[in-house]
């Protein structure tokens, strides 16, 4: 009698304890964060791939050139050393930019990154009044696409700039030897501040 007693308990414990497990209401809001959490996280790693030291360089010939041309180049030039100098020019602005909001950037996404995982994680343990967790999901989902698309136009925009810079460089330090005794001036390391 004993042992069918226990028999009935145990029974009866392993159909009713998996039942009694929590369920998660948000498991479809839990998988779209972390899924979220992972497109942001490949966002930063794409940005990561542009190099800072790179643009800084580039930025100090920009800034370099743009101080010897402006002093020293007066007289006619032809169209197409024009063309090429408004161009280099143009790039030196979205450089400094870039340069000065890099880290920003990179600092506001790393912190989506983290509000991602901690909602997440909350949902997960019910650490949030359901009334307020699709206010808390749907403010996170949209901060997190504003995060992306910001990065990925950043990216963009500073490749299209750095493309630019290198294709007019060398018709840019030609006019500067030519007016310099075949040299190039000592580059000026300028400070880095939002225009």
């Amino acid at each position: 009698m004993k042992t069918l007693s226990l028999l009935i308990i145990l029974s009866f414990s392993a159909l009713v304890l998996p039942m009694c497990k929590p369920s998660h209401a948000y498991d479809k809001y839990i998988k779209e964060l972390d899924s979220l959490k992972i497109v942001v996280e490949q966002a930063i790693d794409h940005f990561k791939t542009i190099d800072s030291l790179r643009c800084y360089d580039a930025f100090s010939k920009q800034y370099t050139y743009n101080a010897f041309i402006t002093t020293h180049v007066q007289d006619t030039v032809s169209k197409s050393s024009a063309e090429a100098m408004q161009a280099f020019f143009a790039t030196g602005k979205p450089l400094n930019n870039y340069l000065a909001m890099r880290p920003v950037w990179l600092a506001e996404a790393n912190a989506r990154v983290k509000q991602l995982s901690t909602l997440s994680t909350d949902l997960k343990n019910d650490n949030i009044e359901t009334a307020e967790a699709v206010e808390f999901i749907n403010e996170e989902k949209k901060q997190s696409e504003k995060i992306i698309e910001e990065l990925k136009v950043n990216t963009a925009l500073l490749r299209k700039h750095l493309d630019l810079y290198a294709k007019n460089l060398p018709l840019i330090e030609a006019m500067i030897k030519e007016r310099n005794s075949g040299q190039l001036p000592e580059l000026i390391k300028p400070e880095i501040k939002l225009l």
